[in-house]
């Protein structure tokens, strides 16, 4: 009988002793912070490109004027559209050259702030003779830094008669951009 008696108060002894231990264990670790905010922003627009001279089959000395507009969400930054303009020069034609190569952007947010990435950027040509513009870097400067910059632009297929005739001016096409920390 002696051993029935102690069954409840050992029983009780291994439940409290467990249970304190849930209770009085430390608090699990936060992951350690970042420097900077954290960033999710995330935008669909159109990016419109300005040839100057406008491109035609022979490759010459060109300017290239981009115009991003983005509609954005973000849960963290407030962020809810952005604009950017990058210019480049080089030798261009409609013949399109799928080598890769390196950029700098800003962009400018609703908020008043600005993001500036630096970014390597891939074409590859789809079967549709469209054009995919991957570009996939970091923030280095301002809302966000040192998050993922990834912007993809789907360039149209080009109008092979006016590049055989005037020259093609512009080109417009949808675009994505995420910046995540």
């Amino acid at each position: 009988m002696e051993i029935r008696r102690r069954w409840p108060t050992v029983l009780g002894a291994a439940l409290l002793l467990v249970f304190s231990v849930f209770v009085a264990a430390p608090p699990a670790q936060a992951a350690p912070a970042r420097a900077g905010a954290l960033v999710d922003v995330v935008c669909t627009g159109n990016e419109t490109s300005t040839y100057t001279p406008p491109l035609t089959n022979t490759p010459q000395p060109t300017t290239v004027q981009s115009s991003e507009n983005y509609s954005c969400t973000s849960l963290l930054t407030g962020v809810s559209s952005g604009t950017s303009t990058t210019t480049i020069s080089g030798s261009y034609s409609c013949v399109i050259s799928l080598q890769p190569f390196s950029a700098t952007s800003t962009y400018h947010w609703n908020t008043g702030q600005t993001s500036t990435a630096e970014y390597d950027v891939t074409l590859v040509r789809a079967a549709n003779n469209t054009t995919v513009v991957t570009a996939v870097g970091t923030v280095t400067a301002g809302l966000g830094q040192g998050a993922a910059f990834t912007n993809v632009i789907v360039k149209p297929a080009l109008n092979l008669t006016a590049c055989a005739s005037g020259g093609l001016a512009q080109l417009t096409g949808p675009a994505t951009l995420t910046l995540l920390l």
